[in-house]
């Protein structure tokens, strides 16, 4: 069936399924929602069953020609495109493009994955679409017949990533699609996609998945075993991308010891060591200090969860119980909800490319603050000082 490669996400796979099985396909769909959810993954599905040759009330077989194709990547009506970095190796791109056919919760993007090679680093290279790319790959094939398929489908993945001049590039051609064409557009800062574009697509919106559900993926990949996996689901935050990318890290315990120690340095207000502190975990870039203040974000929550449940049960962090409990008994002031605000507030920033150096600087003033039991006024204010 279609949907077997889709973790949780039953709203919008029942939606789509009435949508299949009435025949009212629109010329275009928006995926939007959280990085690794499944929108990926829904949107291969959907595209697999657009073609497939004996659908069962819209839905696919799984078993004909077209099905064992789309799966496989290879089905010629179905064109997948992933934003790229500057003058981009093409061998380097197919096998991005095969690595995602065969599991759409892969991380295959430039930034976060430069090497297909292996699975860890990180690079600051912008990745985008072209106009050029806009042009050659989506308004050319599109504008074909199906060869072999029912409709000509485009797969386009990161769609927030179109400079201006290939979004109204692609907005010309949504202005005026083909017959038997649709093109499914997946992203996870909607917010950054043109209005135009929107408006002539079907928004569909996803979820975080179950910490349940991505658990038991985890399980059947043969990734983790029952409890790492019950671990590493609650770090995820509702995403099966980011806690298959956390069972692959092996930084994973020293990037956590590196923000519990820049904890225990904002607290001390060592401005020379928090400096050089700063300059360690920002020297991987900006991909990687993201990722530091993911996981500082959940050891955060996990104190909030002590204070305020008194219990260890929910905590991600299991294994470093007692070096949280001792946090929650020494600092009984500290406002763990102002803590959990500011490194929020600092994930925006570092999204939006304010300079990581500055903002993890201002950054420690706050943290320190807040386990002092203190106010303050926030991110922005302290780098505007």
């Amino acid at each position: 069936m279609a949907w077997e490669n889709v973790v949780g996400q039953e709203r919008v796979i029942h939606a789509l399924n009435r949508t299949l099985s009435s025949g009212r396909i629109a010329h275009a769909y928006m995926f939007y929602g959280p990085e690794g959810v499944g929108k990926r993954a829904v949107a291969f599905a959907l595209a697999q069953a657009l073609q497939c040759a004996t659908p069962t009330n819209g839905v696919a077989c799984g078993a004909c020609n077209a099905c064992h194709k789309a799966k496989k990547g290879i089905h010629p009506d179905i064109h997948v495109l992933i934003p790229t970095i500057k003058d981009v190796d093409n061998d380097d791109l197919s096998s991005r493009l095969r690595a995602l056919a065969e599991d759409p919760y892969a991380t295959v993007d430039f930034q976060r994955r430069p090497s297909m090679e292996g699975s860890g680093g990180s690079t600051n290279k912008q990745v985008f679409y072209s106009v050029e790319m806009v042009n050659t790959s989506l308004r050319r094939e599109m504008s074909y017949h199906p060869v072999e398929g029912r409709y000509r489908v485009a797969v386009i993945i990161d769609a927030d990533k179109m400079r201006a001049d290939a979004a109204n590039a692609f907005l010309k051609l949504l202005e005026e699609p083909g017959d038997k064409t649709v093109f499914i557009l997946t992203t996870d800062r909607v917010d950054h996609v043109i209005p135009t574009i929107l408006s002539r697509c079907q928004q569909m919106r996803f979820e975080p998945l179950e910490v349940d559900d991505i658990a038991k993926s985890l399980v059947e990949r043969d990734i983790a075993d029952p409890n790492t996996a019950g671990v590493l689901a609650r770090m995820a935050d509702g995403s099966l991308s980011r806690a298959i990318e956390l069972a692959a890290n092996e930084e994973l315990p020293q990037v956590r010891e590196q923000v519990l120690d820049f904890l225990r340095l904002s607290f001390k207000g060592r401005g020379d060591l928090i400096v050089a502190k700063v300059d360690q975990l920002t020297a991987g870039g900006r991909e990687h200090t993201k990722f530091l203040l993911t996981v500082a974000l959940g050891i955060i929550r996990d104190l909030m969860l002590l204070t305020e449940a008194g219990s260890s049960h929910l905590i991600v962090n299991v294994d470093q119980e007692e070096t949280l409990i001792r946090f929650v008994n020494n600092l009984p002031d500290a406002r763990i909800s102002d803590m959990v605000e500011a490194i929020e507030r600092t994930c925006h920033l570092v999204e939006r490319n304010v300079n990581t150096r500055l903002v993890l600087i201002s950054l420690s003033i706050v943290l320190r603050a807040a386990m002092r039991g203190e106010r303050t006024a926030g991110i922005v204010t302290d780098l505007a000082v």
